[in-house]
């Protein structure tokens, strides 16, 4: 598979400048956003085994702790430098792009989008990776967004 069309400012950033791997475990408000998350996906996650479609779940950060918790997690990540961290978690492991899932229609308990929503800057893009996460869902199942504001930083 050819690697999906990402900005490449997006794939600089997550290639030469950051490792993704290391953010939510090093930085203060990186474990803070980490700790509070699972706070929140433990509340609502249905118990294992389930299954979880992590949705640009870069390096594997959650993932690591839902394969833990008993879950099978398959993540999608369109930065290739992320599927081989990722690969190392425990779960399965595809280069896509959160637009265009290759996930059947109805196939997951759980779908992640903690991360594609801002980075896909044209509401048209969001709306799209909207839509599969919640295609790639069964009836009932949980999906878990994050954006952030513009106004954040």
């Amino acid at each position: 598979m050819t690697s999906p069309e990402v900005a490449p400012e997006i794939v600089r950033f997550y290639s030469e400048t950051i490792d993704e791997a290391d953010r939510l475990a090093t930085t203060a408000d990186g474990r803070l956003e980490m700790v509070r998350t699972q706070e929140l996906l433990r509340r609502y996650l249905p118990q294992p085994p389930a299954t979880i479609l992590d949705v640009g779940g870069g390096p594997g950060a959650h993932a690591r702790w839902l394969v833990a918790d008993g879950y099978a997690v398959h993540l999608i990540d369109p930065i290739p430098r992320h599927i081989e961290q990722a690969g190392r978690t425990g779960a399965s492991v595809e280069l896509g792009d959160a637009r265009q899932l290759t996930a059947a229609d109805a196939s997951y308990d759980v779908v992640l989008l903690l991360g594609p929503l801002y980075h896909l800057l044209d509401r048209a893009d969001r709306d799209q990776a909207l839509t599969e996460a919640y295609r790639a869902l069964k009836p009932g199942g949980l999906l878990a967004a994050a954006g952030i504001n513009r106004y954040a930083s």
